[in-house]
């Protein structure tokens, strides 16, 4: 009998050690685990992280834009680029800007500085917190980059109506007008002014054989870019289409006879 209580005894201390040592590990049992810890924190605000007590913060990026005189210019935008996304803010009066939630981590990001009226400025800077950049900006305008390659059909008959469509991007993001040279002697006219990339696309009727078309653009202030590469057309073998090259061998041809 004696016997028995004792092992009922040692069987009771060791079932009490197995779940004392198991409150102790597990953090779901009521018992805080203080070498883990998660703090959530409005997105929008900081976005930290802290694990183990070793914290994640946002970064930023301030400094002042002025011109090259060293006057502040207000109303300028700053914009970080990462991660295929962006954070940005714009200039006061005093030239200070404070561009925010911008993530730290090993990448460069490519931060441009611009302002109608000015060149655009661009750097690459390692962003951490508080990171300072001061931009100073050149007076002046840069044209539209070179436009894509115009997009749409490459088969196309006589008398039928066809759609393109084009697009490209100015430096200091002013809105950009397009002009389609449709390859048979006719052109387009400039388009109203819509924001830089933003597509345009025009419709045309051919009434005569094109090789094919190209586009160009043009910013708020009249400076136009490249003319793009052409879109060439797919006319069949046995039309009667042929390339201002060979008309231009045909008519020398006639000459020398």
């Amino acid at each position: 009998m004696n016997k028995q209580r004792d092992l009922f005894r040692k069987t009771f201390v060791i079932i009490f050690i197995i779940f004392f040592v198991f409150t102790c590990i597990n953090p779901s049992s009521g018992i805080k685990n203080n070498n883990l810890k998660i703090l959530e924190t409005d997105k929008n605000v900081s976005n930290e992280i802290s694990l183990s007590g070793i914290l994640i913060y946002n970064g930023s990026l301030l400094g002042y834009v002025n011109d090259t005189a060293g006057n502040p210019i207000e109303g300028a935008l700053v914009r970080v680029n990462f991660h295929e996304t962006y954070e940005e803010d714009y200039s006061d009066s005093i030239g200070f800007y404070h561009v925010t939630n911008i993530p730290i981590c090993y990448c460069m990001k490519n931060t441009t500085c611009s302002k109608e009226g000015y060149k655009t400025e661009w750097v690459l800077l390692s962003i951490a917190e508080n990171t300072t950049y001061d931009f100073v900006l050149t007076s002046g305008n840069n044209p539209p980059i070179k436009p894509e390659k115009p997009s749409g059909p490459i088969k196309i008959k006589q008398g039928l109506a066809y759609t393109f469509t084009a697009v490209t991007t100015d430096p200091e993001y002013d809105k950009i007008s397009y002009l389609f040279d449709w390859g048979d002697a006719t052109t387009s006219g400039w388009t109203q002014y819509i924001p830089s990339g933003t597509k345009a696309s025009e419709s045309h009727v051919f009434n005569q054989n094109s090789p094919g078309i190209r586009v160009k653009a043009k910013d708020v202030y009249g400076d136009e870019s490249e003319w793009s590469d052409y879109l060439m057309f797919d006319h069949p073998r046995s039309s009667n289409f042929k390339l201002p090259f060979s008309r231009f061998l045909e008519k020398s041809l006639e000459m020398t006879l």
